[in-house]
């Protein structure tokens, strides 16, 4: 079971002097459980989980002249709502883990339903409500097949899953600024998004080192994107969501350890993607083809360990890398808030950590992070990432 809770505010004020304070709360309630077990067919495990959103909202405006505030409607989303997930599984593994070639089926249940107590209308500024509720069986199937004897460690594997996103509360009731000079207003209805992945990888390992290659490709339907009306709303474009793109996503990942000397070990991860999708570059309602929104660059990680046979310390030097990301969408060229133009520039970050195991139980670690002060940023974030920076933790497993 669990409970979570986020706020968050945000006090804006203008050049003209008019100032806006705006905010939300969700409190999320969750539960969820799992069993797992054998047959003659193998191995199984199911599960169902359920989750419930309650959100209130909230904006208060502020007139230039220092008088009352006036309370609007809603926040950034819908005041008084609430959300609900409901899912359910099952996947079994046939013949187990000591046949040459193993079948992974899946199937998944899900149900989402949404209730948006207050809302905005945005042309007529009345108070109005919102409902909906879709769900959706998606289902995935994976090969894994054994190369060699089996205790080589070489595998390959192929699979193909579907995918499935319903709405949320921010795709339908969102009343707020979404990137540079654009405010983005509720709809009244939207369809899921629907995927389907395919994969295929493999993974090899000899006394001192390993490697796993793997590569997908996704197709986008019913993409969910913002739509312009070419109306405007306090000096900003006004766009609305609609399921107007397709589209697709590719990409190659790679992990490779080394275990070059005594007690000393190489790990390299790396990845690199593209992707293209159907989207508005203008006011006018007419789709081109473009990179996809916040396209992730080649980006990868080295790290040296230094672990002692038998002792409780280990020192680590790690560096991450990002490759300029330059790949914009029509919309990212935009958003210069929150993407320089041009793209997001690429970094090279260092820092180095040790960790000690006072008990198998406990864990204590210290790392000093972004050695040489860098700034840097993870691309479409709009914020920077920390400078020079030093981290303690403590981890207690029981």
């Amino acid at each position: 079971m669990s409970r979570h809770v986020q706020s968050e505010a945000r006090d804006r004020v203008r050049a003209d002097g008019r100032r806006d304070l705006s905010g939300f709360e969700v409190t999320t309630w969750g539960v969820a459980a799992e069993a797992e077990g054998a047959s003659a067919l193998g191995s199984w495990v199911a599960g169902a989980d359920a989750y419930v959103d309650r959100v209130d909202s909230f904006r208060l405006d502020f007139g230039a002249d220092g008088g009352p505030p006036r309370r609007a409607i809603q926040g950034p989303v819908a005041d008084d709502a609430t959300y609900r997930w409901l899912g359910a599984f099952a996947q079994t593994r046939w013949p187990g883990d000591d046949g040459p070639v193993e079948v992974v089926p899946g199937v998944r249940y899900s149900r989402s339903e949404l209730r948006a107590g207050r809302t905005e209308d945005p042309e007529t500024g009345s108070e109005v409500s919102r409902s909906g509720s879709w769900d959706t069986v998606v289902g995935s199937l994976r090969v894994v097949g054994r190369v060699g004897p089996a205790d080589a460690g070489h595998r390959v594997y192929a699979g193909v899953s579907q995918g499935f996103r319903a709405p949320n509360l921010s795709d339908l009731t969102r009343l707020d600024i979404a990137r540079s000079d654009e405010i983005e207003t509720p709809v009244d209805d939207l369809d899921p998004e629907r995927f389907l992945t395919w994969e295929l990888g493999a993974r090899t390992q000899g006394d001192r080192w390993s490697l796993e290659l793997a590569g997908y490709y996704t197709r986008i339907r019913d993409l969910i994107v913002r739509t312009p009306t070419g109306r405007e709303i306090g000096g900003n474009r006004e766009v609305t969501k609609t399921n107007a793109s397709d589209g697709h996503v590719a990409g190659v990942e790679a992990v490779a350890t080394w275990a070059f000397a005594r007690d000393w070990n190489l790990r390299l991860m790396g990845a690199w993607m593209e992707g293209r999708v159907k989207e508005f570059p203008t006011e006018e309602a007419v789709l081109r083809d473009q990179h996809i929104s916040r396209l992730m660059p080649l980006t990868g990680q080295m790290r040296v360990t230094w672990n002692p046979e038998g002792g409780a310390w280990s020192w680590s030097a790690v560096v991450d890398a990002a490759d300029r990301a330059d790949r914009l969408s029509f919309g990212d060229e935009r958003d210069t808030q929150r993407i320089p133009p041009g793209g997001t520039p690429g970094y090279v970050v260092a820092g180095i950590e040790v960790a000690w195991d006072p008990t198998e139980a406990l864990q204590l670690s210290l790392a000093l992070r972004n050695l040489a002060d860098e700034d840097c940023r993870i691309h479409g974030s709009g914020v920077n990432e920390p400078g020079r920076q030093l981290v303690a933790t403590a981890r207690w497993a029981f």
